[in-house]
């Protein structure tokens, strides 16, 4: 039952229905058995390793306390079981079917519910919070279904007392939920699997093209991991809304960036907060001199790059991002000069608009050893893109053979301007959310079936149609 399906909107209004009309003390108790109930729509089997995670997580809590030998043998098991299992379906992803069948094994969200599991158990042992003395309790906060398939990874003092505690109905609460979800899917089927389709074309036969065919693929392929990945989030964070419910954001306008170092605090801030709270500062953050500080960011992007596949090309992706960090800080200093020299700055104008191409360019390039099979594929996409000057592609219907039409072209190119102009509004401080929420009730509903018609006649779907999976859920 993905977020992308027919049965997960009636899934989800059961739950809400139930949740507010059942008695305040066991509404965290509704929340539980749906969770399972999502949880086992996806695999039987799978419940199995999942249970295995939590219980040595909760058993830490309750028995190990502040032990230092019981958290790092807690974490090592936890760490063992996500890298046995990845290596297994990475094995078995090159034998035809193999991962098929392994697939009612591998729990989802599994990447993602054991740093959830790591950051608990870290903050027990560090007294920053007692343990849950409750299992259950504790099985909610890894298993609350709308951020289990792909997070954001939550922090235990921020959503248990949510979670735990008691809610009114009310009826903000409900029109905010219902426009985050429709935000989410208008990213997912009408952005995100139209880019799919081109990005697929491209990657499957990468020996068949050349020059801007690489660069359409890799701009593409930015747009389409944000928009599958951010629509899933805004999917989940209007899910977690209706029942009163609120989970931190996962991107803060990543593509408006400044910098590398920018970008990471806007992209999966999540993931990013973990990795600096329980990688890069344990390792001594910046406090033991440049090279250690270096060292550490280069370390933690390997970390970063190892999380989300085991494959070389992944490693590489992450080494990319440390890179650029790495070097971004070491020409700090030119940077300066250069700016005070020529009085163009990152804050306003045509300085900025320049640094955001820029690091967006080298984002892209990074994604495209995030996409590809393997580093070769990678290195020859990203070499091939400049060897060879054919813009004309973009004017002789060249394009159009990669699977969408002139309109879905232009479509798409709409989708991309209101992304802009949203990404604008929300660097302004002005929050379009907070604003249709200040409209009357029966325009924020005509609006939410405006927003369902919209996504209705222009999605990506229908007879024969598979919807891509999220992207991140296979992580």
């Amino acid at each position: 039952m993905d977020f992308i399906s027919i049965t997960y909107p009636a899934f989800l209004l059961s739950a809400v229905v139930i949740y507010y009309r059942i008695p305040k003390n066991k509404q965290w108790i509704s929340l539980l058995v749906f969770s399972i109930l999502f949880y086992l729509s996806f695999s039987l089997k799978a419940w199995v390793f999942f249970f295995l995670s939590a219980g040595i997580c909760y058993l830490y809590g309750v028995k190990g306390g502040r032990s230092k030998r019981g958290l790092i043998v807690s974490v090592f098991l936890i760490l063992l079981l996500l890298v046995a299992l990845k290596l297994t379906a990475s094995e078995l992803a090159w034998v035809g079917d193999g991962i098929k069948r392994f697939h009612i094994w591998l729990p989802i969200g599994i990447s993602f519910y054991s740093l959830q599991m790591i950051a608990y158990m870290t903050d027990v042992y560090r007294g920053k919070y007692e343990p849950e003395p409750s299992f259950f309790k504790h099985l909610l906060f890894f298993l609350f279904f709308p951020q289990i398939l792909q997070g954001p990874i939550p922090r235990f003092e921020r959503l248990s007392p949510q979670l735990f505690g008691s809610h009114e109905f009310d009826e903000r609460n409900l029109c905010c939920g219902f426009y985050l979800i429709l935000w989410g899917a208008f990213q997912k089927m009408v952005i995100a699997d139209r880019c799919n389709i081109v990005v697929n074309s491209i990657f499957d036969r990468y020996m068949s093209y050349q020059g801007a065919f690489f660069l359409i693929a890799g701009l593409l392929y930015s747009l389409q991991l944000y928009t599958d990945f951010a629509g899933c989030v805004y999917i989940a964070l209007g899910s977690a809304k209706l029942f009163g419910i609120h989970l931190d954001p996962n991107f803060n306008t990543p593509y408006f960036s400044v910098g590398i170092r920018d970008f990471w605090r806007r992209w999966h801030m999540s993931l990013s907060s973990f990795l600096r709270d329980y990688v890069y500062i344990p390792l001594g953050g910046n406090r033991k001199g440049t090279l250690c500080k270096y060292r550490n960011i280069l370390f933690t992007f390997i970390v970063s790059g190892l999380w989300h596949g085991l494959g070389t090309h992944f490693l590489v992706w992450g080494l990319l991002h440390g890179c650029y960090q790495v070097l971004e800080q070491m020409l700090s200093g030119v940077f300066g000069c250069l700016s005070k020299v020529t009085g163009i700055t990152k804050e306003k104008g045509l300085g900025r608009v320049f640094l955001i191409l820029v690091t967006d360019f080298f984002v892209m390039i990074a994604w495209i050893f995030f996409r590809a099979k393997s580093t070769s594929q990678a290195v020859y996409m990203t070499v091939h893109m400049f060897d060879r000057f054919n813009p004309w592609i973009f004017f002789d219907g060249e394009l159009e053979a990669l699977g969408i039409s002139r309109y879905e072209w232009g479509l798409l190119i709409l989708c991309v301007l209101l992304l802009i102009l949203v990404g604008y509004f929300h660097e302004k401080g002005i929050r379009i959310s907070k604003r249709f929420l200040e409209q009357p009730v029966i325009l924020r509903f005509a609006v939410l079936l405006l927003f369902m018609m919209l996504i209705a006649i222009t999605g990506i779907y229908g007879p024969g149609y598979d919807s891509a999976q999220f992207i991140y859920g296979g992580f």
